[in-house]
C-alpha cells in the first residue's frame, strides 16, 4: 500500500520559507492601511461636520425666526437642538484638527454664542419682535459668510496632511513589493513541486462538487493526491450518496405533498358546493308558519276591506317570494336586499298591526354592494320570532345603514327579551365554528349560522359580524362590509 504524504509535511517547510515575508508586509500594508483610512475618514468627518454645520445654522436661524412670530414651544425646541447639534459639529472637527485650526473654528462657537445672546436679549423682553428678527438675520448672515473662508482652511490643512500620508505610503509601498517578489518566487516554486498531488485532486472535487449541484452522482476519483484530499475524496463520494438518497426521499415527500394539497382544494371546492346547496335548500324552505299566517291574513283582508290593501298585500308577497324563491344565483346586490326586506317587514307590519313597529333608516347615498342573497330577512325573522315574540305591545325593529370610514355598517336591533351571557358567548362559539347556533334551526328559518358563513366565505378577513345583547335588554346585530365598486 502506497504511503500518501500529507499536505501538512508538504508545506510545513514552505511556511517557514514565507512566514517572515508574510509577517513584513503584513505589518507595513496594516501600519500604511490604517494610516490612510485614517487621514481619509479625518477628511470626510470634517467636511462632512462642517458641511453640516452651515445646514444646521440655515435650519436653526429659521425655527429661531419662526419661533419669535409663532411663539411656539415646538419650534424653540427644534431651534435648540439644532443649535447643539451645529456645536457638535464644531467640536468634531476640532478634535481633528491642530490647535491652531481649532482655535480658528472656536471662532465659529463665538458667533453661535452671539446669536443666542440676542435671543437671551429678546426672552428678557429687552427688545421686540422685528428687532430681534432683523437681528438674527443678520447675525446669520454673519455665519453664512465665513463659509468661504472655513472650507478653504480645512482643505488646505487636510492637503497637507494627505501629502505626508502619501510620502510614508509610497516608501512602505517599495518595501512590500520587494517582499511580495520574493513571495511570488517561493509560490511559483511549490506550485512546481506540489501541484500534481494538492492541486490536481482540488480541482477533481471542484469537478465532482459542479456534478453533484447538476444532480449527477456519479464521481470522478482523484487519483495520486495527499492523505488529507484522499480522506475528503472517500467522504465527499459518501456524502454524494448520501444526498443521491435524500434527494429521492424529497421527491416522494413533495409528490405526497402534492396530492395533500390536491385532496384539500378538493374538499373545500365541496365544501364551497355543499354552502351553495344548502342556500338553495334553504330558499326553497321559507317558514311555511309565515306563508300560512300571511295568506290567512290577506283572505280576511280581501273578505273585510274590498280595497286596495289586498292587492297591495299580494303584489309585495308576490316580489319577495320571487326574490327569495326563484334567484339562480348565491349573490345579490344591497340594494335588491333592502327591496326585498322592505316587502317582507310591509307584510309583517299588516300581520302584526300595533303590536310591532319597524323603522328603516337607509340613506340614498348607499352604495349597491355585491353580496350574499338572502341575509337581512333571516336576521329580522329571528328578530321577531325570537327576540319579541313574547312581547305583547311596543315592540319594534330597526334597520339602519351608514357608510363609515370606508365600510358600509349595516344595523337589526330589537328591543326585545334579549339573551343571558351565557347564551351569547355560545351562540358567538357557533359563529365561530360554523355550527348550529340552535337544536330548531329548520324552525329558526334561515339560520344566524348560515348567514354568517355565507357572508364569511364571500368576504373573508374583511367582514365584521358582531352580535351585543343582554337580557331583557334587546338584540343588536352589526355588520361591516368592506367598500367596493357598486354593482
Amino acid at each position: 500500500m502506497k504511503v500518501r504524504t500529507s499536505i501538512r509535511t508538504q508545506i510545513y517547510a514552505v511556511l517557514a520559507l514565507t512566514t517572515a515575508f508574510c509577517v513584513i508586509v503584513a505589518l507595513l500594508s496594516g501600519i500604511s492601511t490604517q494610516e490612510a483610512i485614517q487621514g481619509t475618514r479625518i477628511f470626510f468627518d470634517c467636511n462632512s461636520a462642517l458641511s453640516d454645520f452651515y445646514v444646521a445654522v440655515e435650519e436653526m436661524d429659521s425655527a429661531a425666526r419662526d419661533w419669535l412670530y409663532s411663539d411656539s414651544d415646538e419650534e424653540y425646541e427644534r431651534y435648540r437642538l439644532l443649535s447643539g447639534q451645529a456645536r457638535e459639529d464644531l467640536e468634531l472637527i476640532r478634535g481633528n484638527v491642530d490647535r491652531q485650526l481649532a482655535w480658528r473654528f472656536g471662532l465659529l462657537a463665538n458667533m453661535l454664542d452671539y446669536y443666542q445672546k440676542s435671543i437671551d436679549v429678546y426672552l428678557e423682553g429687552k427688545t421686540a419682535v422685528y428687532a430681534t428678527y432683523n437681528d438674527l438675520s443678520y447675525r446669520c448672515l454673519l455665519i453664512r459668510n465665513t463659509s468661504t473662508e472655513y472650507y478653504t482652511a480645512l482643505a488646505e490643512y487636510l492637503q497637507a496632511n494627505a501629502d505626508a500620508i502619501q510620502s510614508r505610503w509610497q516608501q512602505k509601498q517599495a518595501v512590500q513589493l520587494i517582499a511580495l517578489a520574493l513571495l511570488v518566487v517561493a509560490g511559483l516554486a511549490i506550485a512546481s513541486t506540489y501541484g500534481r498531488s494538492i492541486l490536481r485532486p482540488i480541482h477533481t472535487l471542484m469537478e465532482n462538487a459542479r456534478r453533484i449541484q447538476n444532480g449527477d452522482f456519479h464521481l470522478e476519483p482523484i487519483g495520486e493526491a495527499s492523505a488529507e484530499l484522499a480522506v475528503m475524496a472517500d467522504t465527499f463520494a459518501e456524502m454524494a450518496s448520501q444526498v443521491e438518497q435524500n434527494m429521492g426521499v424529497l421527491k416522494q415527500n413533495a409528490q405526497l405533498e402534492q396530492r395533500l394539497l390536491r385532496q384539500e382544494s378538493e374538499r373545500l371546492a365541496m365544501q364551497n358546493l355543499v354552502t351553495r346547496a344548502e342556500l338553495r335548500s334553504l330558499q326553497a324552505q321559507i317558514n311555511p308558519h309565515f306563508l300560512f299566517n300571511t295568506l290567512s291574513m290577506i283572505s280576511k283582508s280581501a273578505y273585510l276591506n274590498h280595497d286596495a290593501t289586498t292587492s297591495e298585500l299580494i303584489d309585495r308577497l308576490a316580489e319577495f317570494l320571487r326574490y327569495a324563491l326563484d334567484k339562480s344565483s348565491t349573490t345579490s346586490t344591497l340594494r335588491e336586499e333592502i327591496n326585498s326586506i322592505q316587502n317582507y317587514l310591509f307584510i309583517q307590519k299588516k300581520r302584526f298591526g300595533g303590536r310591532l313597529d319597524f323603522v328603516v333608516d337607509v340613506p340614498e347615498e348607499i352604495p349597491n354592494l355585491r353580496m350574499p342573497a338572502i341575509v337581512l330577512q333571516p336576521l329580522v325573522e329571528n328578530a321577531i320570532k325570537h327576540g319579541i315574540g313574547p312581547l305583547t305591545d311596543a315592540a319594534v325593529i330597526s334597520l339602519k345603514i351608514r357608510l363609515r370610514e370606508g365600510r358600509v355598517r349595516i344595523q337589526i336591533e330589537d328591543n326585545g327579551i334579549g339573551m343571558s351571557a351565557d347564551r351569547l358567548e355560545e351562540l358567538q362559539s357557533c359563529l365561530k365554528l360554523g355550527l348550529d347556533s340552535s337544536g330548531d334551526s329548520q324552525n329558526a328559518g334561515i339560520g344566524l349560522t348560515n348567514v354568517y358563513r355565507r357572508l364569511k366565505i364571500y368576504f373573508g378577513g374583511d367582514l365584521q359580524f358582531t352580535i351585543e345583547s343582554e337580557e331583557h335588554c334587546g338584540t343588536l346585530i352589526t355588520i361591516g362590509l368592506p367598500l367596493e365598486e357598486e354593482a
